[in-house]
């Protein structure tokens, strides 16, 4: 994104992620689906890099659109392993 008060032209979040590949995004105008295979039908990316960068460069639209998702396009990061049970001993 080059401009702070740019969006892109409306994106599945297929063509979303082959675009913005493993970064966070910023999203507005997001099209909800009624299904629960995908959150949306399409958004337009108002900002991208990190999460900081993608919201503060989509901070100027605030006043056009009611709110702005920040997502992230990579693969989920992995839960910490689970902590072992606690055993008391007497």
């Amino acid at each position: 994104m080059s401009d702070a008060s740019t969006v892109s032209e409306p994106m599945t979040w297929s063509e979303i992620c082959e675009r913005f590949p493993d970064q966070w995004i910023a999203l507005v105008a997001l099209d909800w689906a009624d299904d629960h295979d995908e959150p949306f039908r399409t958004a337009l990316v108002a900002g991208c890099g990190s999460r900081r960068d993608a919201l503060a460069q989509a901070r100027p639209l605030l006043r056009l659109f009611e709110s702005i998702g920040p997502f992230f396009t990579g693969a989920p990061r992995a839960a910490p392993p689970a902590l072992p049970p606690i055993v008391y001993v007497a």
